[in-house]
């Protein structure tokens, strides 16, 4: 857990930072879990909703890219039949 202080008169006010990245479970037959995809897929996720708000772009592509090429090799060793794609969202 990540907390901002700040102090103010002589008082120390300190608030803490949400999780931004929620750990789930993939349902479906064993072994389902790939966390090093769950992870990466946040990353990106995270990227994409505060890229407006961040004014360091040369970052956010920098952070998307290291997330992208984390996925490609994690899909190559992924078993026969199993895929990630990303779909648009609805």
């Amino acid at each position: 857990m990540w907390e901002i202080c700040i102090t103010i008169h002589g008082v120390r006010h300190c608030f803490r930072v949400p999780l931004l990245i929620e750990k789930f479970h993939i349902p479906g037959p064993g072994p389902v879990n790939f966390p090093e995809l769950e992870l990466a897929v946040s990353v990106l996720q995270l990227v994409e909703h505060v890229r407006a708000n961040v004014k360091q772009p040369e970052f956010t592509t920098r952070l998307s890219e290291v997330a992208l090429g984390f996925i490609q090799q994690v899909q190559k060793g992924m078993p026969q039949g199993v895929e990630l794609k990303q779909m648009e969202a609805r």
